[in-house]
């Protein structure tokens, strides 16, 4: 019993606190079915609903929680690319987030305290394991992109917002393709080289 008590404490911290994403109201039910076979021993089961999706489910044999989606313990994920360049001079930075449950998030680039106005985000899209995936993207001058970042707010966060700062290291993956080739040949030739020179010594 105490164990469901825990679950029921756990999952109501879970759900959306006071932060600045919209809002949508979910019903938690906890369903307990015990049954007493004797003075002596007692079988007891749960399961536990968030609105029409079952997350967890519970045994006392077992004496433990079984998380029945992946994403009632994962907080969400972030990080940063380049999308096409948006014309001469700009860069167009993309903040990706997915893997965040329930659906309100709130994306923002920023410029310290300073909300981008310019930020666009797409619609939210759903992942394959019931989570959510959303982006959010800048175009921005070329020389304008010290000090920006992309500001994460969700529930499961607790408070603790995601907050990824744009190093200007985020090269195109055709540029990193191209080093890893040059490199190769660069190898290729050093290894002819030294082949060459000791077999014609």
């Amino acid at each position: 019993m105490g164990c469901a008590w825990f679950l029921l404490l756990w999952v109501l911290s879970q759900l959306p606190g006071n932060y600045e994403a919209p809002q949508e109201n979910f019903t938690f039910l906890w369903l307990q079915t015990s049954s007493f076979p004797s003075n002596t021993s007692t079988r007891a089961e749960g399961v536990a609903w968030l609105g029409e999706l079952q997350t967890h489910s519970w045994s006392n044999a077992a004496d433990t929680i079984r998380f029945v989606k992946p994403w009632a313990r994962v907080k969400p994920e972030a990080w940063l690319s380049s999308g096409p360049s948006p014309g001469p001079g700009h860069l167009l930075l993309v903040c990706h987030v997915s893997g965040f449950y329930p659906k309100p998030v709130w994306v923002m680039w920023m410029q310290g305290d300073q909300e981008q106005q310019g930020t666009q985000r797409g619609d939210i899209l759903p992942n394959a394991d019931g989570t959510w995936y959303l982006r959010a993207t800048l175009d921005v001058a070329a020389g304008e992109v010290a000090g920006l970042a992309c500001r994460v707010k969700h529930s499961s966060l607790g408070g603790q917002d995601l907050v990824l700062y744009w190093g200007g290291s985020h090269t195109s993956v055709g540029l990193v393709i191209l080093v890893v080739l040059a490199c190769l040949v660069l190898l290729f030739v050093l290894i002819l080289g030294f082949y060459w020179i000791r077999r014609y010594r």
